[in-house]
C-alpha cells in the first residue's frame, strides 16, 4: 500500500458510496481516486468495493480494511494535533448530537463561556444515532451524544465495540409528551398513551435503523407509530408546529424550562410501556479529551441537573 492519502481516498469512497462523489469532495479527478483504490486492492490482494448500479459498497474483507483505515487516520490526526504548537487564539469544538433541547442548552452555555475576541471554529451536528456513531468512527467528529431506547442497548453497545469506540453514560430518562399550553390534554394532571391517539404526532423523519436485517429492523421500528404524523428534520419547525397547531405533540427528553416558556409549551408524563432511554457520550479509544471537551461535558451535566428538577 502506498501512503496515508490512499487510506483517506478509500474511506471517503465508503462514506459517500460513490467514487465520483468522493473525488468531488476531495477536489480530485475521478480517475485518480479509481487508480488509488486499484493500487490498494492490488497491494492487499482483495477487492475493497463491489461496484453496483447504485454506487459502491464494501466487500466483507473491504469492510475490515476500512475499519483499520479509519482507526489509522484517526490516530494520525490525534498525533499531529498532539505535537503541533498550541494555537492559543483558536477555540475549536465539534460534536454530533440528537435533536435534544437539553443538549442544545449545554452547547449554548459552552459557546457563551468562550472568549469571543479569539477565533472560534465550531461544528455542531444534529443527527440520528447511527450517523453520530459513524461520524466519530471515521474522524468527522471527536465526540458524539448517542441516544437509544434502553431495551436495544445490546445492539448499540455491540456496534460501538465493532467500531472500537468507548462511551460514558450521560443519563437515563423517560420520554415526555411535549405539547402546547392550549392542547386539549395540557391541563390534565396525568395522561395515558391511548389519550394521544386522536392527535397528530410530530416526529424526526430520519430516526431509523438501516443496517439491520429486515426482521431486526421491524423489531426496532419506532414505538410511537401513528396514522397522523408530521416528519421534520430540524428542531426549529417542531416548535413552530407545536406552538401554532395546538392539536400536535411529540416525544422528547426532559427540556429546559426557559425553552418551554419561550414557546408556551408543557411537557407531560405519560403512562407508556418500554419508555426508558439512554444518552451516552461516545469517543474513539485513546482519544484524550481537550479542555473544551471537558467543559462541554460539565455543561451537559449541569443541563441534565437542571431539567431533572422538573
Amino acid at each position: 500500500m502506498n501512503n496515508l492519502l490512499h487510506l483517506k481516498y478509500a474511506v471517503e469512497v465508503e462514506k459517500t458510496g460513490s467514487i465520483s462523489k468522493a473525488a468531488e469532495n476531495l477536489y480530485m479527478g475521478q480517475p485518480q481516486i479509481s487508480k488509488a483504490i486499484r493500487e490498494i486492492e492490488s497491494s492487499l490482494g482483495i477487492s475493497i468495493f463491489n461496484r453496483t448500479s447504485k454506487g459502491v459498497i464494501p466487500t466483507k474483507k473491504g469492510a475490515e480494511f476500512l475499519n483499520y483505515a479509519r482507526n489509522i487516520l484517526s490516530q494520525v490526526k490525534e498525533m499531529e494535533s498532539l505535537y503541533q504548537p498550541a494555537d492559543l487564539d483558536k477555540q475549536a469544538f465539534d460534536i454530533s448530537v440528537p435533536r435534544a433541547s437539553y443538549v442544545s442548552y449545554a452547547f449554548t452555555e459552552l459557546i457563551k463561556s468562550m472568549d469571543h475576541s479569539k477565533e472560534i471554529n465550531v461544528n455542531y451536528r444534529e443527527t440520528h444515532s447511527l450517523r453520530a456513531i459513524r461520524n466519530v468512527a471515521d474522524g468527522t467528529n471527536n465526540l458524539a451524544v448517542v441516544r437509544y431506547q434502553s431495551i436495544y442497548e445490546e445492539y448499540y453497545l455491540n456496534l460501538l465495540k465493532e467500531r472500537k469506540l468507548k462511551y460514558d453514560l450521560i443519563w437515563e430518562f423517560e420520554y415526555l409528551a411535549l405539547m402546547s399550553q392550549k392542547h386539549p390534554l395540557a391541563q390534565q394532571p396525568e395522561i395515558d398513551y391511548n389519550d394521544l391517539f386522536t392527535y397528530t404526532e410530530i416526529i424526526h423523519g430520519d430516526i431509523l435503523i438501516p443496517t439491520l436485517p429486515i426482521a431486526g429492523a421491524k423489531l426496532m421500528e419506532p414505538v410511537h407509530e401513528r396514522k397522523r404524523k408530521i416528519a421534520v428534520y430540524e428542531r426549529g419547525s417542531q416548535f413552530e408546529l407545536l406552538y401554532r397547531i395546538p392539536e400536535t405533540y411529540m416525544w422528547v427528553s426532559p427540556m429546559p424550562p426557559d425553552v418551554l416558556s419561550c414557546f408556551a409549551l408543557v411537557q407531560k408524563k405519560c403512562n407508556m410501556a418500554k419508555n426508558k432511554y439512554k444518552d451516552i457520550l461516545v469517543y474513539r479509544k485513546g482519544y484524550s479529551m481537550r479542555q473544551i471537551d471537558q467543559l462541554f461535558v460539565q455543561k451537559l451535566q449541569e443541563s441534565v441537573e437542571l431539567v431533572s428538577r422538573f
